[in-house]
């Protein structure tokens, strides 16, 4: 019998809007795996303050390298902890253009669905969030981008528990057939 493809669910939006603790959450609730966001562990040992197009090109290749290999052990879902559209927006903003790699590829890559984290959490500091941009920018470019592709989108509201909840509302509601 020939396994049922999983629906591939990217998580996307602002930086420290809560993307990786959801896919953590999500992936716990519908017993499978997630796609981290390659861009933290690639930082951990790159200079995140001088970087290049060529450096976010690394980037995606990796990220779509993850997501590939893990498609192949996720159940029903995979949740990718950001997509493509993360580094095009990226690349918008700093570099004013986008590397032919992540703008083709972002053709070829299909999503079933993307949850959009909305901004209503606290901007929390860490070693590699540099809050250059306005979060709103970023939040209304995600949007822009979701909605160029062909992929349906929600946008995720509230704190902890309650934006955990709505996610796994709007998962079920789209998928589940009661």
């Amino acid at each position: 019998m020939e396994k049922k493809r999983a629906l591939k669910i990217a998580v996307i939006g602002a930086e420290s809007t809560g993307k990786t603790w959801l896919c953590e959450e999500l992936a716990i609730h519908f017993n499978t795996v997630w796609v981290p966001e390659y861009a933290r562990e690639y930082f951990n040992h790159s200079d995140i303050y001088n970087y290049t197009l060529a450096d976010l090109e690394i980037i995606a290749k990796k990220q779509m390298e993850m997501e590939n290999q893990l498609f192949l052990e996720a159940t029903n879902y995979l949740f990718c902890d950001t997509a493509l559209i993360t580094l095009k927006i990226w690349a918008e903003l700093e570099f004013k253009r986008v590397p032919d790699i992540i703008a083709h590829s972002i053709e070829q890559l299909h999503y079933d669905f993307y949850l959009i984290c909305n901004n209503d959490v606290d901007w929390v500091k860490d070693e590699q969030r540099q809050n250059k941009f306005s979060r709103e920018l970023i939040f209304e470019m995600n949007i822009g981008e979701a909605r160029a592709s062909v992929a349906p989108f929600y946008i995720v509201a509230g704190k902890g528990q309650a934006r955990l909840q709505a996610a796994i509302n709007e998962i079920e509601r789209r998928f589940i057939k009661s």
